[in-house]
């Protein structure tokens, strides 16, 4: 490893065209020394400590047991193992396997809310942290074999595995091997079998209607409601079914009364089961029924006990919410979004920039913000009182789950039972993921029909109604 490398150039190759023995043999020691030193790259953080120490700076191994505080013999094997290890590797130089020139893509969902600094969205900073959760999911794995198959050193995955770790998405063994704790999915695998979805939603399409009209059809005469414009009318009706609906999916499970109630607390602050949904590069991502929330925001005004405003955002095909927002031309945090859309409101909300105004257009296109006639911005999305959701909207939901769910849990309990997943048990809470997707398409396909046999008193525009509420508190006086 520390013998000098001679690097010809093309001139004093020339020079030497007579000895071209000599240039090929020297070009071979190049690519051994090179080869050598991407093996050490790859030994774990005790293998290669002390082989950089010993063979590369030439400290004894007296010294290095000395400062590391371990056994003279504890060197020693360690240098033999790691020997060992670094000619296993140059003898098998093809470890790297599809995943490390064509890593998976991903994105990461959960259920819960997340911790103090975004956890566990934070964890996952690039492809490289998909794709060890990814092999790390079916069995524990070692760091030096993540390494050989993503072809990347094992002093830099050392790092970052070690975040995934203290970010509980992912554990390690007494034995140093590490595993992961989410849920890991196929993205073709987390709708379910849609014919069937589609088949319950179009034959109950008009009974669903019918009964979530009776609760809702009271509240239209209310002036908050009154007040609304047909756009945003049928968006908060479709909001509240949205909502029901993903509650029926979970409750309709047969095996719901042995499933947690709450995800487990985490050391963020934060409460989650996480669920890694994972693609190939090539995939198109255009399945109707994608999408992801209600996301749920809250601003406490001047750090007051109660909340200023709430936001429940939901990405689908209805219309681009959160998923758009880092297309922006700045970024900015989905509280700074709230805020900037709870400041059009009598709350008493102000924006923390002044420069979020200039994505005013951004919003437009969402249909998220519009301009009137008179040239003023307001908002496209339906708001409510916190009074009024607490005491008229709420307790119709309420109403309206029982109804529906006596109307659609026992098909929807046949399709749970349809979808069997293998999940390994190092997984937190394994059995809560056994028929994960089997409902990932129905909630969305009956909305989608309740607008195809036009069902709805207001129009309904796919891809032009995003799906937000807002809930505020009106300003004191």
């Amino acid at each position: 490893y520390k013998a000098e490398i001679l690097e010809y150039t093309e001139g004093a190759a020339n020079e030497i065209s007579d000895d071209i023995a000599l240039l090929e043999e020297d070009s071979h020691k190049t690519e051994e020394y090179e080869a050598v030193r991407r093996e050490i790259g790859r030994l774990i953080s005790i293998y290669r400590e002390v082989t950089v120490r010993h063979y590369v700076h030439g400290h004894s191994v007296d010294r290095i047991s000395s400062e590391l505080g371990i056994p003279r013999g504890t060197v020693l094997s360690r240098l033999a193992a790691a020997r060992d290890q670094i000619r296993e590797g140059m003898e098998n130089m093809e470890k790297y396997s599809q995943i490390s020139y064509e890593p998976k893509k991903a994105s990461l969902g959960i259920w819960g809310g997340g911790g103090l600094n975004g956890e566990p969205f934070s964890l996952l900073n690039s492809d490289i942290e998909v794709n060890i959760l990814y092999l790390a999911y079916e069995n524990p794995v070692s760091v030096r074999g993540i390494a050989d198959t993503l072809g990347m050193p094992s002093a830099y995955l050392e790092q970052i595995i070690d975040r995934l770790v203290d970010g509980e998405l992912m554990g390690r063994t007494a034995g140093g091997l590490v595993y992961t704790r989410c849920f890991v999915q196929k993205y073709e695998d987390s709708f379910g079998d849609i014919e069937a979805q589609e088949a319950i939603a179009k034959e109950k399409a008009k009974a669903v209607f019918d009964i979530a009209w009776k609760h809702i059809s009271p509240l239209t005469e209310r002036s908050e409601f009154a007040g609304m414009s047909d756009k945003q009318k049928a968006t908060l009706i479709l909001h509240m079914l949205n909502s029901v609906l993903n509650d029926i999916a979970v409750d309709s499970r047969p095996d719901a009364d042995k499933m947690p109630k709450n995800p487990p607390e985490r050391k963020d602050a934060g409460r989650w089961l996480a669920t890694l949904t994972v693609w190939e590069q090539w995939q198109k991502r255009d399945c109707i029924y994608d999408g992801s929330g209600p996301l749920h925001v809250g601003y406490m005004k001047d750090g007051e006990r109660l909340y200023a405003c709430k936001m429940y955002d939901t990405q689908s095909v209805f219309g681009d919410t959160h998923w758009a927002y880092p297309c922006f031309k700045y970024k900015c945090n989905n509280q700074s979004i709230l805020r900037f859309y709870a400041s059009f409101l009598d709350c008493g909300v102000v924006t923390d920039s002044k420069v979020i105004h200039e994505l005013i257009p951004e919003f437009e296109k969402l249909c998220i913000l519009k301009r009137r006639e008179d040239g003023e911005i307001e908002l496209d999305i339906p708001a409510l009182t916190f009074d009024e959701t607490k005491n008229y909207w709420r307790p119709a939901s309420i109403e309206m789950k029982k109804e529906l769910f006596a109307l659609l849990s026992a098909d929807l309990g046949k399709l749970w039972l349809s979808r069997k997943n293998r999940v390994p048990k190092h997984v937190d809470e394994a059995k809560y993921y056994l028929h994960k997707g089997a409902l990932g398409a129905f909630g969305t396909a009956l909305l989608l029909e309740l607008v195809r046999q036009e069902l709805l008193p207001y129009p309904v525009i796919i891809g032009k109604t995003p799906l937000i509420l807002i809930e505020y508190r009106k300003a004191k006086g």
